[in-house]
């Protein structure tokens, strides 16, 4: 039988920090590199809901089977303002209007304008805010230190549109004012955070970017698409049929919302 001699020291602690210190450059390592768009995200998903809810309050259907030309010139200098004149045009389309690109060709001009598009932001802080001093000469800063702390921030969109015949110049429809506000919720209590919940959030509450619970909205909430004035919901998916070809070359083919479209095969 063969026996193990031991060594008779044990290593010092230096050598065992050296030893560590060595195994853990030899695993290697990696960066990753980050980056910040000059937008948030949050923003911009609460200024594309609220935009896409106003537009799906207004009822187009009057104007459904007229030659259209939308003109979104007053647009121009509004934030967002394309979204905006797309998600009009995706309306338009839905409830059976034909978008004329040419303003000559067109029977009717619908004119769109945006009262508001934008947001704004409340803090509340039960605590100490961060706070500047100066000791001795020297100055310095001393951290927040907050009990609780929620900010809300919200983004509205005011949207209207008339409509005219281009020859006479006589009104034909107008859709009134659609305000609509979409919201968002970040809560700290005793330095837990952020709790996240709004509008953005599909009725679910989050905690730092993952969903912990669901929650109910209320159906009185006023950001509610009221199914009685929702023409058209276009955040839903849905087939578009076109009509059997016309009997002469002359006559236009039209395009129609299909309401049974899940039922109905895609056309080819």
């Amino acid at each position: 039988m063969r026996f193990i001699r031991l060594p008779a020291q044990i290593p010092s602690p230096c050598c065992l920090v050296a030893l560590a210190a060595a195994a853990l450059l030899a695993g290697g390592c990696g960066t990753t590199r980050w980056s910040d768009t000059k937008r948030t995200a949050t923003e911009q998903l609460l200024v594309s809901d609220a935009v896409e809810r106003a537009v799906m309050r207004i009822d187009m259907r009057p104007l459904a089977g007229m030659d259209v030309f939308l003109d979104a010139a007053f647009m121009d200098d509004v934030a967002d303002g394309k979204y905006l004149t797309s998600a009009l045009r995706h309306q338009l389309l839905a409830s059976d209007c034909r978008l004329i690109e040419k303003r000559e060709d067109a029977d009717v001009i619908v004119e769109a304008r945006a009262g508001a598009v934008g947001t704004d932001r409340n803090d509340l802080l039960l605590g100490v805010p961060a706070t500047s001093v100066s000791i001795a000469g020297n100055g310095t800063s001393l951290p927040e230190m907050a009990l609780a702390k929620r900010t809300d921030q919200r983004a509205v969109a005011k949207v209207s549109l008339f409509a005219y015949e281009r020859a006479t110049g006589r009104p034909v429809w107008q859709s009134g004012f659609q305000n609509v506000a979409s919201h968002t919720r970040d809560r700290w209590m005793f330095g837990t955070g952020p709790f996240q919940d709004g509008d953005i959030y599909e009725d679910r509450v989050e905690f730092a970017g993952r969903q912990i619970r669901k929650q109910r909205r209320d159906s009185k909430d006023a950001g509610d698409v009221p199914a009685k004035t929702q023409a058209v919901d276009l955040s839903r998916p849905r087939v578009f049929a076109t009509l059997p070809a016309p009997a002469s070359p002359d006559e236009d083919r039209l395009i129609t919302a299909d309401v049974g479209s899940s039922d109905m095969p895609l056309v080819r």
